[in-house]
């Protein structure tokens, strides 16, 4: 684990660090221009950076001021870390950084866009931040060219973060334990994927879209990247099962509130938790 700090960039040269370095995080050849990124920072946005112990930028995330609804949000346009140091925590202190930033300012509500199908992403969103999935963009972008997308049609799903509620502050804190799977099909949970492996590839067996239950879990795979290089027609099958799932889900007033990691003696898997009539304060 090394060192890094989290800093706010003003001149316009550190910015122009910004665009090779997102080109370095997301392996595309388009970056958000620099001096777009310094407009983000000196117009009502921020930009923030992380920086390891000898000055180089190692993440980053931007985003901007809008209003919805009548109510004023932070959009977190794009937050990222270059692959040998994303297993340090350094997007959780990006995010944690600009929580701090808007709630001084007055803002309480920040908003952005993830793959569901990209389980860290996801993860850190849901269960370490609280955020909570509200709405779902299918193939938001267009069909995208970069590594990181190329194979798969580039659905989105929204979601929303109540930066002082308490479910946000329990969660950050570490309060609210996660629960287990076990205890969750106890207490009238349904799963509604059902996955088998063909080696280490998960592909689906069967799924429903009769949602019986105010708890519903979805199964998605632990690596996508490694279904898309394994098997392309299985990763495309995940995204139209999982985007009517969701679809379906959202229109039905389900929310998605969690990305819940069940670890036993078979491995690893990863279940999204959709939930109706949830209270969120």
């Amino acid at each position: 684990m090394g060192e890094y700090r989290v800093v706010r960039f003003e001149s316009p040269e550190s910015f122009k660090q910004l665009e090779w370095l997102q080109t370095e995080i997301w392996g595309r050849s388009e970056a958000i221009p620099y001096h777009v990124l310094i407009a983000f920072q000196r117009m009502g946005g921020a930009v923030f950076t992380a920086l390891d112990a000898n000055g180089r930028p190692i993440g980053m995330l931007c985003g901007y001021i809008s209003v919805r609804d009548g109510e004023t949000y932070y959009y977190l346009h794009l937050c990222g870390v270059v692959p040998d140091k994303r297993a340090e925590g350094i997007a959780t202190a990006l995010k944690m950084n600009l929580r701090e930033y808007l709630l001084e300012r007055g803002i309480k509500v920040a908003r952005w866009l993830l793959d569901p199908l990209q389980v860290p992403e996801a993860r850190l969103s849901l269960r370490k931040l609280g955020a909570v999935g509200r709405n779902y963009n299918s193939n938001f972008y267009g069909n995208m060219r970069d590594p990181y997308n190329r194979g798969l049609e580039s659905d989105r799903l929204e979601v929303e973060w109540r930066l002082d509620s308490k479910r946000v502050l329990n969660r950050i804190s570490g309060v609210d334990r996660e629960p287990r799977i076990t205890d969750l099909l106890e207490e009238g949970a349904e799963s509604i994927i059902t996955v088998v492996k063909e080696g280490v590839l998960e592909k689906i067996l069967n799924y429903r879209l009769n949602f019986k239950s105010e708890k519903v879990l979805v199964e998605v795979p632990e690596n996508i990247d490694y279904v898309k290089r394994a098997s392309i027609s299985a990763a495309v099958e995940w995204r139209e099962i999982t985007r009517r799932i969701f679809e379906k889900g959202l229109a039905q007033g389900y929310l998605v509130t969690d990305l819940i990691r069940e670890r036993n003696e078979r491995g690893t898997k990863y279940y999204y938790l959709l939930e109706k009539n949830v209270k969120l304060d």
